[in-house]
């Protein structure tokens, strides 16, 4: 959703404009991985007139994600829930506000696209590591599932390097009772 901050400009100063915007965006595209949006919110915008044309700009955002693991894949809710805060001068062309500060990517012109901003802002806020759990052990080679994971009837040597052969069979003589310690 869109906003005109000439609304906000024609405010008198120090005085605040509110507004309740829903997300439109249901994926989230974080470095590569495409992640669902399980929960959104309607932000929570502020916009304070403050002196002239200079305005001050702040979002409560609560999105949930489902993120996978970094480990085994599974995927992980993680709950996004901040405060962003920025200081625009309109008085700036918009040459001069993209060069001197990081709104271009959501103003332009006396247009706030909330999504952009938003969205800008999760990047920010997003763990640099997602686990589903802080021992996960990841994919068990070969098999492609979790690791720890008691399946009785895979066969332990799917997948199994065929090249790796002979020195599987070299240990398989030095431990006859099949025991996993060598």
């Amino acid at each position: 959703m869109q906003i005109h901050l000439s609304e906000a400009l024609g405010q008198n100063e120090a005085a605040v404009k509110n507004y309740t915007v829903p997300l439109s965006f249901d994926t989230f595209d974080c470095f590569g991985r495409i992640c669902p949006v399980l929960k959104k919110e309607p932000v929570n915008l502020a916009i304070l007139h403050k002196k002239g044309k200079k305005l001050v700009i702040t979002a409560q955002v609560q999105v949930t994600l489902g993120v996978p693991c970094d480990r085994c894949l599974k995927e992980v809710s993680v709950p996004l829930d901040f405060v962003s805060e920025f200081e625009v001068d309109m008085n700036q062309t918009e040459e001069e506000r993209i060069r001197n500060l990081e709104e271009a990517a959501f103003i332009e012109g006396y247009t706030l696209d909330v999504d952009k901003l938003v969205y800008s802002e999760m990047l920010v806020h997003m763990p640099m590591k997602v686990l589903c759990r802080e021992d996960c052990e990841g994919l068990d080679e070969g098999h492609g599932t979790a690791s720890g994971r008691q399946d009785s009837d895979r066969d332990e040597e799917a997948g199994a390097d065929p090249r790796m052969a002979v020195i599987r069979d070299i240990f398989q003589k030095a431990n006859p009772k099949g025991n996993k310690e060598v």
